[in-house]
């Protein structure tokens, strides 16, 4: 039940990233276009892009966690005889990963916190959404890597029987 609901979760999360995408790609070519064809540039364009991809970039990487899609340097990890050995420091380096997110999540907020009643330049929408995208990319990244280690989990049971 909660696999499923988490799995709607990330869909949903996937099609906001696509309308993000979108978003940006219309408007970088609308202000390109204003500026260099009308010479009437949008003020709060660039604004709105960089916001938006902010907010790709975390929402994205939790994506990614979750299909276990991250970056990782396994040289040393795929060198060792022993599968034990082995699984032991992926556990240990996942607890650390967990334990960077968990700071990053507290960190976050407390950056949101400090920010919230700053508005932004052009858009005068408070500044804390900006940064509001760190402490809930980590927290869905916790969230991916979860569900991750269960999915693994559940095909390795599978593969044994």
């Amino acid at each position: 039940m909660a696999s499923k609901l988490i799995d709607r979760f990330f869909r949903a999360i996937d099609c906001l990233l696509s309308i993000a995408l979108f978003v940006i790609f219309t408007e970088v070519i609308v202000e390109v276009s204003a500026r260099y064809i009308f010479s009437v540039p949008i003020p709060w364009g660039a604004e709105l892009s960089q916001t938006l991809l902010v907010w790709i970039t975390f929402l994205g990487s939790a994506v990614a966690m979750r299909h276990g899609e991250h970056m990782a340097i396994r040289l040393v990890l795929d060198f060792l005889p022993w599968p034990s050995l082995r699984k032991g420091l992926e556990v240990i380096g996942n607890l650390f990963l967990v334990a960077f997110l968990i700071v990053g999540i507290w960190s976050g907020c407390l950056v949101v916190t400090r920010t919230w009643g700053l508005r932004t330049t052009t858009l005068q929408i408070p500044a804390g959404i900006l940064y509001l995208a760190l402490p809930v990319g980590c927290l869905f990244m916790v969230i991916g890597l979860w569900q991750f280690f269960i999915a693994n989990r559940h095909n390795a049971n599978e593969r044994v029987q």
